[in-house]
């Protein structure tokens, strides 16, 4: 396997995040850690946002500009330092970096049994393609792989960010893949166990937190066990093969438990590290937990505005829409819940105001029109500061309601049942600790909410709305700072659940086929829910821990449930990481393109000609079909084509016309024999060269491809052939 690859990867994050531990210190303050579990993500973010605006300054970007950056920010931590000095706790630090280097090693390692940059399931092929041609890219915004001449309309920050690592570390690309899954991966196992070790004040329970975050399974994961182990009867559900229990176990489905919801995506952290799409919704996922920290940070804050902290919630919010623009909208209103009820807090404490309703209702008028002002301006700020992006961006998709097709009960408990039972008891106990309610009252409560699911056929709310009720609750009633963000969390989760109830986010997959409505709006927000729930429930499971008494029989098995539930949970990451493991069988390697070279070597000989190229000409191939062998010559070599996967392009640029007009010109340079036609096909999409290989000659089967192009061999130059492949430059014609 590639170690030496391996260690210059590692080194680079360490670079970044020991430059960047003074600017994170400076703002994580009051955290117990001082962010040292978040100075690589927030080191990462300042860098890849510093190269973006040096090359719109005018720098040419390429390692020289990353490398400044790099420089910028060790300046920022210098100048931080040299004001405000520093002292770190070297035990946390030593913790911290063990976790790391462990959860990045691990992921290293399941990565080098799975490698592949494939086309089936996944979109391996796009992010390849989009971190190829960012990497030959000299200016931003970096032209679309998919629609040669066009700007890439697709938020593309968490590939400039992949691609940022690749410069700085030298390392090949397809290598860079993988390493980048496994850093995404330790980025967020480490942000997630920091922000836990702040909540329980406990190193054994941040590890806990960061389990239920990054590592958990969801419960239609142990339902698969449960069938593989006990009922034959429900083998085709999960295509469990008819053989000993050690086969079945070894063929463990992992792709069954995204897909539990029917006509949707449920994906989870776990998942989609293991699936290792390099995407944007898995890029996010270290990002979302920086903006957890960070409004966890601004939550207990004693008095004053803190500057640094609204700076850098400016920053990061604007960042992660070019990361992954569905959580934009999800955490500017975090931050807008976040920053009244911390300004509540604090001007309640000062006028020694008891109840939270009394705090909120003797809120000074300013105060309330600071809280917008601020909110206002921090909204602004994070388009602004991100303005050349925006200018460019394509057209948003609209907001519609749901009319039918929504969530069934069984469905729901199959994705979020485990942390669910965690948080209703966390809730419940809260409630009864503040006030033992009425039987009376929580039948009329039951009552309510079997009668809301009836009438709305919005079954979850039976649950949803119990826990909105009681969250809300506790809210008011709760003032330690810690307890109040996790009833804001779990309040935060519901009110995401419930949205996918209601509304929807239109885009080309409903358009097309109508069941598919809600298919990116669950995905999307699910992962959000996912990580807000994962955070509530871990400290849940703390909190529980605590009232334990073990000398109670009952208390004694209360224990054994939690540890019971918790094992359930693992039975996703054991069974799953084995078989997307391939059983941890074959020859180790992180190189993703190697399978190609093994499978389809003329092809691979073709790219390993074209990687010589310079710059970003068109090369022409064969209409991109979704999910299947083609565009791999864009994606491992970032040369741009004419039209790649449809569908895709399709969905981020609103069914453009010009899409469909591509797809039906580009055959014809193949099966033409109008010289004339090809021309102006070729003249229209500045196309440089033409790629004849394996798939061109399959699909255009019957039509001699290179027929026309040897008949004419002072406007087409034959610059490559193998036994598959032929590769034709189109010569230019004096005007």
């Amino acid at each position: 396997m590639e170690w030496f690859e391996v260690l210059k990867w590692w080194l680079v994050l360490e670079i970044i995040g020991f430059a960047a531990i003074p600017l994170t210190a400076w703002v994580f303050r009051n955290m117990a850690g001082k962010g040292l579990s978040l100075s690589k993500i927030l080191g990462l973010m300042l860098i890849t946002y510093f190269s973006w605006v040096l090359t719109h300054l005018g720098c040419s970007y390429g390692n020289t500009t990353v490398g400044i950056s790099l420089l910028l920010v060790i300046a920022a931590s210098l100048i931080v330092l040299s004001r405000y000095g520093y002292s770190f706790d070297k035990k946390e630090f030593i913790t911290t970096e063990l976790l790391f280097t462990a959860a990045f090693l691990c992921f290293v390692v399941l990565r080098a049994y799975c490698p592949q940059i494939y086309w089936t399931g996944g979109e391996k092929l796009m992010d390849m393609s989009f971190i190829n041609i960012i990497l030959r890219s000299t200016s931003f915004p970096p032209m679309d792989p998919w629609l040669s001449g066009e700007p890439m309309q697709y938020y593309y920050f968490g590939y400039l960010a992949a691609a940022n690592l690749i410069k700085l570390s030298f390392v090949p690309p397809t290598i860079g893949f993988n390493l980048g899954v496994a850093s995404m991966f330790a980025l967020s196992a480490t942000a997630a166990y920091g922000i836990g070790r702040d909540l329980t004040h406990s190193k054994v329970f941040g590890i806990v937190i960061m389990a239920f975050v990054v590592i958990l399974g969801n419960l239609a994961g142990f339902l698969q066990l449960i069938v593989i182990l006990f009922i034959p009867k429900y083998y085709y559900i999960f295509n469990v093969p008819d053989v000993d229990l050690w086969g079945r176990l070894s063929t463990y489905y992992y792709w069954s438990s995204s897909r539990v919801i029917p006509d949707t995506i449920n994906e989870f952290p776990y998942f989609s590290f293991i699936h290792g799409d390099l995407h944007a919704h898995m890029i996010g996922i270290a990002f979302q937990l920086l903006m957890i920290a960070l409004l966890f940070h601004l939550l207990r804050q004693k008095k004053e505005w803190h500057i640094p902290t609204l700076a850098m919630i400016t920053l990061l919010l604007g960042f992660m829409f070019l990361i992954n623009s569905w959580d934009y909208p999800t955490y500017a209103v975090f931050f807008i819940i976040v920053l009244a009820a911390w300004r509540i807090r604090v001007l309640a404490a000062s006028k020694n105001i008891q109840g939270f309703t009394e705090r909120a209702l003797n809120l000074p008028v300013m105060e309330l029109l600071k809280i917008i002002g601020v909110g206002a301006g921090v909204g602004m700020c994070s388009i602004v500061l991100y303005l050349p992006y925006h200018l460019n961006a394509g057209m948003s998709h609209p907001l519609c309601l749901v009319t039918y097709g929504q969530t069934q009960l069984f469905f729901y408990l199959g994705v979020f049942g485990i942390m669910l039972i965690l948080i209703m008891l966390f809730v419940i106990l809260n409630v009864c600790d503040m006030y033992y309610p009425d039987m009376k009252i929580i039948l009329t409560g039951l009552a309510i909410t079997m009668i809301a699911a009836y009438l709305t056929d919005i079954q979850i709310l039976i649950i949803i709305l119990p826990l909105i009720i009681m969250s809300i609750y506790c809210l008011i009633k709760e003032k330690e700072p810690n307890l109040q963000f996790i009833h804001l969390l779990i309040l935060f989760g519901a009110l995401l659940s419930l949205f996918c109830e209601l509304f929807y986010i239109q885009d080309s997959f409903g358009i097309y086929s109508p069941q598919y409505i809600r298919f990116n709006t669950v995905f999307k927000i699910y992962i959000q829910n996912w990580i807000v729930w994962a955070l509530a429930a871990g400290v849940s499971y703390y909190y529980l821990w605590q009232r334990i008494n073990t000398s109670d029989k009952r208390n004694l098995m209360f224990a054994v449930a939690l540890v019971l539930l918790i094992l359930g949970a693992m039975s996703y990451p054991v069974f799953a990481t084995y078989s997307r493991s391939h059983q941890f069988d074959g020859e180790p390697t992180l190189d993703g393109v190697v399978y190609l070279a093994q499978q389809y070597p003329n092809e691979f000989n073709a790219i390993q000609w074209l990687n010589n190229i310079s710059g970003t000409p068109v090369v022409l191939q064969s209409p991109g079909q979704t999910y299947k062998l083609n565009t791999h010559i864009t994606a491992f070599t970032g040369l741009p084509t004419v039209i790649g996967w449809a569908g895709h392009e399709k969905n981020w640029r609103n069914r453009a016309r010009t899409i469909d007009e591509r797809w039906s010109q580009v055959p014809k340079v193949y099966t033409s024999d109008d010289i004339n036609e090809v021309d102006r096909i070729l003249i229209k999409y500045q196309v440089d060269y033409i790629y004849i290989g394996e798939v061109e000659e399959e699909r255009y089967h019957g039509h001699n491809a290179r027929r026309l192009f040897e008949n004419y061999p002072d406007r087409f130059e034959l610059v490559y052939h193998n036994p598959n492949v032929h590769i034709y430059k189109v010569i230019e014609q004096d005007a």
